[in-house]
C-alpha cells in the first residue's frame, strides 16, 4: 500500500477511534437510571427476537464489545504505523488498559455508578480480543495476497 492511501486509512482509523471512545465514555457519563433503561431496553429487545439472555450478561457483553471494536481500531490503526510489530502490540494494549481505566473512573463521579475492577479486566479482555482479531484477519490477508502473485 502506497504512503498516500495508509495516510488516508490512518486518519479514517483515527476518527473511527474517537468515534468510539466517544461511545464508550458517553455509556459512562449516563446516570445509572438510564444506563439501566438502555441495558434492559436491549435485554427486552433481544428476548423479543428469541434470545435468551438476562440484563447482566447484556451489560457486561456490551463492556467487552465496546472494548473489542476498541482493541481493533487500535492494532489496525498501529499496524499502519512504522513501529516494530510488538512494540505495536504492546501499545494497543496499554492504550486500551487505560481507556478502561478512564473508563471506570469516570463511574465515581456519576450518580448510582462505581467502578468496578471486573469491568476493567473485562474491558480490557474485550480490547485483547480484538487486537488479536485484528491480527490473524491481517496476517491472513496478506497471506492470501501473496499467495495469488
Amino acid at each position: 500500500m502506497d504512503e498516500r492511501k495508509k495516510a488516508k486509512l490512518r486518519v479514517w482509523l483515527r476518527v473511527l477511534l474517537i468515534a468510539t471512545l466517544c461511545l464508550i465514555w458517553g455509556n459512562s457519563l449516563l446516570p445509572g437510571k438510564e444506563s439501566g433503561q438502555l441495558s434492559r431496553g436491549l435485554t427486552a429487545w433481544l428476548q423479543s427476537i428469541g434470545i435468551p439472555v438476562g440484563e447482566h450478561f447484556v451489560r457486561k457483553a456490551a463492556h467487552f464489545c465496546e472494548f473489542a471494536l476498541l482493541g481493533t481500531e487500535l492494532a489496525a490503526l498501529l499496524r499502519l504505523s512504522d513501529a516494530p510489530k510488538l512494540q505495536g502490540l504492546c501499545s494497543a494494549a496499554s492504550a486500551a488498559l487505560g481507556a478502561a481505566l478512564i473508563d471506570e473512573s469516570i463511574q465515581l463521579f456519576i450518580p448510582n455508578r462505581g467502578p468496578l475492577l471486573a469491568d476493567v479486566l473485562l474491558d480490557f479482555a474485550g480490547a485483547l480480543t480484538g487486537i488479536a482479531l485484528c491480527m490473524l484477519a491481517i496476517r491472513y490477508y496478506l497471506h492470501a495476497k501473496s499467495r495469488k502473485t
